[in-house]
């Protein structure tokens, strides 16, 4: 039985309430006059349609007799940017169905962020509720026109940073490829994370009456797997994104299998595998399926995937901010796509607007220095990776150039790299153990930070997810690496000196 890697502290943005939220569902309570002690319980979520799909989760796990309520909090007076603002949703549910809900909050990533936490706090004594229970429907504890709004409103609507943004991305994701069509803002939908991206895309699908034959390929970000077979239960996963996996595809195929839609990221996270998208677009061609593509981890400046996919999908959350202090996500339609019409009118048409202006003005804020932070992290990166490749300890690197790098070249752009992302493996999980504990960077489950960040990859999963690690060809004891902007020689003598510790042990 191999050592546990040192555990850290439970950090997860979606994988835990930060204390804003709590006390924004702990002022919600009451103001309802509930309390916990009661046995209730509160979720805040940004849309009515948030709060309604979690409630549906509620009532596919509920007996009849069990309550639960939806209550709109919103601002009277005027529309203005303000009030659309500061109105929010919250689902008042029996304190044990907690799992559930919080399950719901995780994995689809419809939940209120921290600033747009704290904008509805500081207005939430100015604020009304209705609902269809009566007893929920309350009037202000403070007079409208106590409200300082020069004081308590927002610096900015958000839409000059959206139009920024979306109009950086069309640009950054065209294609070098001669003939391509122009990608427009119109094609382009900002979500409030990469989470809510991912499902926003399933929606649309659903949409478009979708209602089977979903297929990953290569394995894929632990909860878009989640969202895939909560929307679908005959999903299926070729988790290794080899030829021969793509020979069983195509041979299920032919003999009249249906798929409606195959999801792939490139790379992989954390096997770094680029799956062969040449292959898979002629396959999608001759069968009539979508593809839809997560190139987070290969970013825009990276690689370039537009040709070969149908929706493509980003964490901006990642290297495209930055400093992990904002939560986006992007989702762009190939204009290209025979099914082009169809999916940017059913994308526009779910469509919710949930991306809090300061949220967005953060974004553009960070996002100045995106393409400085992707050439940086790649040189950095793939020194690092040669340096840990190069160790009789470790047994293999997963890092786009070691991996399938033949297949990699053909996505990637002519001035880009190979990312800021790798995972090491060591011959021996105890010295994967002692390398982590040595290794003196950040520790943390994001990615595409500005500084190093590491983290064993199994703390990411549950732990049936961790179980299965071995079936996908991934080592329980593999340990991701993020890469940062520090001074090469600084990464590199650290990565030196945790090698050396593990050399100390294993020598001993």
């Amino acid at each position: 039985m191999a050592p546990l890697i040192l555990h850290s502290q439970p950090f997860v943005f979606r994988f835990c309430l930060n204390e804003n939220v709590k006390q924004l569902n702990r002022a919600v309570l009451t103001r309802l006059n509930l309390s916990e002690s009661d046995g209730m319980s509160s979720a805040v979520f940004v849309s009515a349609q948030s709060a309604t799909r979690c409630a549906d989760d509620l009532n596919k796990v509920i007996s009849s007799c069990t309550e639960f309520s939806i209550v709109r909090f919103f601002q009277a007076g005027e529309a203005s940017t303000e009030t659309q603002w500061a109105q929010f949703y919250a689902v008042i549910y029996p304190a044990d169905l907690f799992d559930v809900v919080f399950s719901y909050w995780r994995d689809s990533g419809d939940g209120i962020s921290t600033r747009h936490t704290n904008f509805c706090l500081r207005r939430f004594d100015y604020l009304q509720s209705k609902s269809t229970n009566q007893a929920f429907c309350t009037l202000p504890t403070n007079p409208i026109a106590m409200l300082n709004e020069h004081a308590m409103g927002l610096s900015t609507s958000g839409i000059i940073e959206r139009d920024f943004i979306k109009s950086n991305i069309a640009r950054l994701v065209q294609s070098e490829k001669p003939g391509q069509r122009r990608v427009s803002l119109e094609d382009i939908f900002l979500h409030p994370g990469g989470m809510a991206a991912i499902n926003s895309v399933a929606r649309a699908l659903v949409g478009l009456g979708i209602d089977s034959g979903i297929v990953g390929f290569g394995y894929l970000y632990g909860e878009t797997a989640t969202i895939l077979k909560r929307h679908w239960s005959d999903f299926k996963l070729y988790s290794h994104a080899t030829s021969e996996e793509l020979d069983e595809l195509e041979a299920s195929l032919k003999s009249g299998t249906c798929v409606n839609a195959l999801w792939t990221d490139l790379p992989g996270n954390p096997t770094l595998v680029t799956p062969d998208m040449h292959r898979l677009r002629r396959l999608a061609d001759e069968y009539d399926f979508l593809i839809i593509c997560d190139e987070t981890v290969g970013t825009f400046i990276n690689t370039d995937l537009l040709p070969y996919v149908d929706v493509l999908m980003t964490s901006l959350t990642k290297i495209y901010s930055g400093f992990s202090d904002v939560l986006a996500g992007s989702v762009v339609v190939h204009p290209g796509s025979s099914r082009y019409i169809q999916l940017r009118d059913q994308l526009t048409i779910s469509y919710e607007e949930k991306l809090f202006p300061l949220n967005i003005a953060v974004l553009r804020r960070n996002s100045r220095h995106f393409s400085e932070r992707v050439i940086v992290t790649n040189h950095n990166a793939k020194a690092v990776a040669e340096r840990l490749a190069a160790h009789s300890l470790v047994e293999r690197i997963n890092y786009p150039s070691v991996t399938t790098p033949d297949i990699y070249e053909r996505y990637r752009r002519r001035e880009g790299g190979y990312g800021h992302l790798m995972c090491v493996i060591f011959k021996e999980p105890a010295n994967a153990v002692r390398f982590y504990n040595a290794l003196d960077v950040c520790k943390g489950p994001s990615f595409g930070t500005a500084f190093t960040l590491s983290i064993p990859f199994s703390q990411l999963l549950t732990l049936a997810e961790q179980a299965a690690l071995d079936d996908h060809g991934i080592p329980s004891h593999s340990i991701r690496i993020s890469v940062g902007m520090e001074d090469l020689d600084i990464i590199l003598r650290k990565i030196s000196d945790a090698l050396e510790k593990v050399e100390k042990f294993a020598g001993g």
